[in-house]
């Protein structure tokens, strides 16, 4: 028996079940029973930021493994565990509100799932918040809209913080965004992508922003690509060096944070 316990009428069947299925395959959805899904909160920080969406999948459904955490299975021909993000993070980007959906095949306390998960996460990920969230409900990646980031170019030589405020003030804001599907790089309005823009310092040890940006399936900027236009606009060229992306939340179209949503 993992971390998790199992609910309802059939509860004194478990070892009958395994032994007729597959343990890993077991779905609870498949019978009728209440589903046990949670919303897991977590930071990505350090040399893990260099590890990519399709390896922090399998990073996270390994660390399930090694903590006893049984998680529910989809059916049909092909299997797969009930887990998903709410939204991708860019390879480099480091950030402290990450947020992971699952669905468990056992009931179990939100405290007891996350510190067997933060047992089994490497250095750099660390789960910081877990609760039971409804179900039937939307999923977390329907629900984004807005993206927050702190952008930090370090050191003195760096453009001014009014000077990006003068900027993002303009009526027309044009920048250069891939095309979907294709490495062709085409124009686009930024300006209804942003929601806020603030300087948060500017001074000799650099220039950090908070920004607000467009999330999700139906429009996404991202904040690299905020910076370069206002770079190339003040004539700096290419991206400095060492620039810092964070995200520091996710919000809906209210921008209530997801953390709040099902508060």
């Amino acid at each position: 028996m993992g971390i998790c316990k199992r609910r309802g009428p059939d509860a004194g069947l478990s070892f009958g079940l395994h032994r007729l299925r597959n343990q890993h395959l077991y779905d609870m959805s498949d019978g009728g029973q209440p589903m046990n899904r949670y919303l897991i909160k977590f930071t990505k920080q350090g040399l893990v930021r260099y590890t990519s969406h399709l390896d922090m999948m399998r990073l996270f459904q390994r660390a399930f493994k090694r903590g006893n955490i049984r998680l529910a299975y989809s059916s049909g021909f092909s299997p797969h565990p009930k887990i998903s993000f709410a939204h991708p993070l860019s390879l480099g980007f480091t950030s402290s509100s990450e947020y992971l959906e699952i669905v468990c095949a056992e009931a179990g306390e939100p405290s007891a799932i996350q510190e067997a998960l933060n047992r089994s996460l490497p250095h750099g990920i660390h789960s910081t918040r877990c609760k039971e969230i409804p179900e039937p409900g939307k999923t977390m990646a329907s629900l984004v809209r807005w993206a927050s980031y702190r952008i930090t170019l370090p050191g003195a030589d760096h453009p001014g913080g009014q000077q990006f405020l003068e900027y993002i003030d303009q009526p027309v804001l044009i920048g250069k965004k891939r095309k979907k599907g294709s490495k062709e790089l085409v124009d686009v309005d930024m300006k209804p992508l942003i929601h806020n823009a603030t300087v948060v310092s500017d001074d000799a040890s650099g220039l950090s922003l908070d920004v607000i940006v467009s999330a999700g399936s139906s429009a996404n900027l991202n904040p690299e690509v905020l910076l370069q236009s206002f770079l190339d606009s003040v004539k700096r060229g290419e991206l400095f060096p060492v620039v810092q992306f964070e995200r520091t939340e996710l919000h809906d179209e209210t921008m209530i944070s997801l953390w709040n949503i099902f508060s």
